[in-house]
């Protein structure tokens, strides 16, 4: 900032993987970086890198570990959900949902507490779900994938042809 104060950083991290080692963790809370990583706990890519050498393993390992570059640390603090827990979400094999960032946020919007009753608070549609997913209950009724761009971008031009739209100032896009 031009007043020279320093700006609090806060990061919600959802289904991120290990992203440093013990020093980078080390340095996260030198300043103080405040950081909520959220999870579904049958997503499998927060565990990695890092799948047999991190933060879990006993202490003495731990020395030696740290030592490798192959030693990741989760920073933060991790709040764990569990799509089992919602009564909208079906059981599944498709890995993809238990990464799906509308599933996390679903999981977050019922989520009351370890322990607690899933109810939903927000008012957020369920079916955003299943915008890019097949995850939600059948009987619900709501399309798997059914997000779509309309005519995936294209529109009809002066003679009936379908074309990309005609950008009026290329400066707006990236």
């Amino acid at each position: 900032m031009d007043d020279g104060q320093a700006v609090p950083i806060c990061v919600f991290s959802f289904a991120g993987p290990r992203v440093g080692n013990t020093r980078f963790k080390e340095r996260f809370a030198q300043l103080g970086v405040k950081v909520l990583r959220v999870v579904n706990i049958q997503d499998k890519i927060p565990e990695a890198p890092g799948l047999f050498l991190n933060e879990h393993i006993p202490p003495m390992l731990r020395k030696l570990g740290e030592a490798s570059l192959w030693f990741y640390s989760h920073v933060g603090v991790e709040l764990t959900l569990d799509h089992e827990s919602s009564p909208f979400l079906k059981e599944t094999n498709d890995l993809a949902c238990y990464h799906n960032l509308e599933a996390h946020l679903h999981l977050l919007d019922g989520y009351q507490g370890k322990g607690q009753r899933f109810v939903l608070t927000s008012g957020r549609d369920i079916a955003l779900v299943n915008k890019q997913a097949d995850f939600l209950k059948d009987h619900l009724l709501v399309p798997p994938n059914w997000q779509q761009h309309e005519n995936k971008g294209l529109v009809r031009n002066n003679e009936g042809r379908w074309v990309q739209r005609e950008r009026l100032n290329l400066g707006d896009y990236p």
